[in-house]
Order: structure tokens, then sequence, then C-alpha cells
């Protein structure tokens, strides 16, 4: 799967959230990049970050998310190059997942300071969503993300965890709006194709009728 983004301070950092369909009993997670030799670490809800190993790697799905969780913040760094971040959802049923991602050059120019700043907001509200869904705290956990989708409204990722958090209490029709918009913003994710063709037919299923 390659991912690129266009928006400039996403640059820095790339989000992407998935829910794969189950094709093993053994789920390990593939990471590979260009250039190779990239360190992946694996980002805890207090912002720590643990390196894992580096691309390519195979790895686990406990190495990944870690203590039970069902979502996992994943840095790839290479240096001269800028860093990307990875949010990934643990599908229920098990699946192997495979990554493959575009390191950009690192460039200095003036904005540089405001887009780090930019990220580090941007992967702190993450972080708090991640803990409150862990917690099932669904109420909270949507309004984090609503107020993070009205600071970035560009950024992708606040509509996908609206779309997770509504699909989680089985809101499938408010899910799907979410998700729709996500899929506005970032149209190349194929993996959120998928599961907005499932939701369809879930809400199709309840309602007789698209919402």
């Amino acid at each position: 799967m390659f991912i690129s983004q266009k928006k400039s301070f996403q640059s820095t950092a790339i989000f992407m959230t998935l829910f794969l369909s189950a094709c093993s009993s053994s789920s390990v997670i593939r990471v590979q990049s260009t250039p190779a030799e990239a360190d992946i670490s694996v980002i805890d809800t207090n912002g720590a970050a643990t390196v894992i190993g580096k691309t390519p790697l195979t790895s686990s799905e406990a190495d990944i998310y870690k203590n039970g969780n069902q979502y996992a913040q994943v840095k790839i760094k290479k240096e001269g190059y800028a860093e990307q971040e990875i949010v990934l959802m643990k599908s229920p049923q098990g699946s192997d997942t495979s990554l493959t991602v575009q390191l950009i050059k690192e460039e200095v120019n003036s904005n540089k300071v405001d887009q780090t700043m930019t990220f580090e907001k941007i992967a702190s509200s993450i972080a708090r969503a991640n803990g409150l869904l862990q917690s099932k705290q669904y109420d909270e956990a949507e309004a984090t993300m609503l107020n993070f989708s009205e600071q970035y409204p560009t950024v992708s990722v606040g509509f996908d965890y609206l779309g997770n958090i509504n699909f989680l209490q089985k809101r499938y029709a408010k899910a799907l709006k979410y998700y729709n918009r996500a899929m506005n913003l970032n149209p190349q994710n194929t993996d959120r194709k998928m599961i907005i063709e499932r939701i369809q037919t879930l809400v199709k299923s309840q309602s007789g009728d698209l919402q």
C-alpha cells in the first residue's frame, strides 16, 4: 500500500486508520519504506516512543498493539527525511497489514517550526483520543475529535476517528457520514473504501434505505 499526502504541513506526518478483513489466523504487520533502513517506533498513550526495528520489518501484532490496545501509533523516521506517523486500528477478526511508505526528503524552510508545532498538536489529540477509546469513553473521544476536526478540517484522520467512534457504537449512518468526509479529503485510501462499502450494507439492512 503506497501512502501519499498533499497538504503542506502533513509532509511531516501521515495518519491512516485501517479496518481490514480477516485473511489469516495469525496476524502480522509488514512495513517497508523507500529508502529502507528507517527506524520504526510505537508510541504509547503517554507519547513515549519505543523503537521496534528498521524497515523492511515483519512484526507480530503483539509488538504493535501493546497491552491489548486496539489502536497504535507507528512512527517511521530516517535521518534527512521527514518523519511519518501512521495510526492503525486493530481488526477484531485478525488480519495481516502491509504498509509501503515513501519517505520525503526533508527541506529546510521558514515554515518548519510551525509545521513541527502543528504536528505535535495533532499527535497529542490523536494520543488523547486513543486513550479515551481504550477506556470506552466514547462521548469524550467524540468531543475530542470534533474539536480536532474544527481546528484541522483538512486532516482526514479526524473524520476517520469520528467514523470509528460511531462505528464502534453501531451508529452506522453517522459513521458513514464521517468516513465519506474523510474520503473527500483523502480519496486514495483504499481501505476506507472497503469500510464505506461495508457500512453502506449495514445501514441499508437496518433502515432499508441509505441515510
